[in-house]
């Protein structure tokens, strides 16, 4: 686990009133919640971005890899080749690469479940639906070991954003 000092692990994820993250391979409000995507490019840019092939995958092919950031996938599967990120299955050595630089953890839930237990940081969008048909869930966090660090952003529905939602910024006890 990283040291305090140190960068550290990020979580960076989207989530809606009962934890769903997904439904069928995709983000539920992909395309419908512009402004929170203008905040994650924002915040992810120029850092590194550590995620699974399944959500490698459901990135539509015109953004991978994400433009601005070092994408990393972490797979089981060293046979796949992701033109543009570099590849790791070893879950260990993006925490030693986090003693040096900041690494956003963009997902999926098995990732996220990874490295939940040695994140430092959460930036969570808090979108204001109940997906009646999710499939994927971020995992249970034990507010024990988390606090309410910061708001970062609230926003109302308007035509480029489908749901209202707030980004909050929540740091390990």
């Amino acid at each position: 686990m990283t040291e305090r000092g140190t960068p550290g692990i990020t979580i960076v994820v989207a989530m809606d009133q009962n934890r769903v993250i997904g439904r069928e391979g995709d983000i539920p409000w992909r395309g419908r919640l512009r402004a929170d995507m203008d905040h994650f490019k924002k915040y992810t840019m120029g850092k590194i971005v550590v995620m699974g092939r399944k959500t490698y995958d459901s990135i539509p092919p015109a953004f991978r890899p994400l433009v601005g950031r070092e994408n990393i996938v972490l797979t089981r599967n060293q046979s796949i080749d992701f033109p543009g990120c570099g590849k790791v299955s070893d879950p260990d050595s993006i925490e030693r690469i986090a003693e040096a630089r900041e690494i956003c953890v963009i997902g999926g839930a098995e990732i996220y479940s990874l490295f939940l237990p040695v994140a430092k940081k959460m930036i969570v969008t808090h979108v204001g639906t109940r997906v009646q048909d999710g499939d994927t869930f971020f995992p249970e966090v034990d507010g024990d070991l988390w606090r309410f660090s910061k708001q970062l952003l609230v926003h109302d529905i308007d035509e480029r954003n489908h749901f209202p939602f707030s980004i909050s910024e929540y740091v390990r006890r």
